[in-house]
């Protein structure tokens, strides 16, 4: 099975994920779109951008045929007792 990544640039303001994007140019200009709204000038949020690669990974038997399972589930829910 082929393997899926992407390479993608996390953007951060105050070590909170704010979103990804593709290129590092898309990055930069989010990163300054997201400046322009800081109002007051001595409490303005550190931006910081991590490059990294993105992989799906499927589940196992994602890909075989979706029949009905002939077992009860592994955890079945436990009836209440009241």
């Amino acid at each position: 099975m082929e393997e899926i990544s992407l390479k993608r640039f996390y953007i951060y303001r105050d070590g909170i994920q704010l979103g990804s994007t593709v290129s590092r140019e898309s990055a930069v200009d989010l990163i300054y779109q997201y400046q322009a709204y800081e109002t007051h000038p001595i409490l303005r949020a550190q931006f910081s951008m991590i490059e990294g690669e993105e992989e799906f990974i499927p589940c196992p038997g994602y890909m075989k045929s979706r029949k009905k399972p002939s077992h009860p589930p592994i955890c079945p829910m436990p009836s209440p007792s009241w």
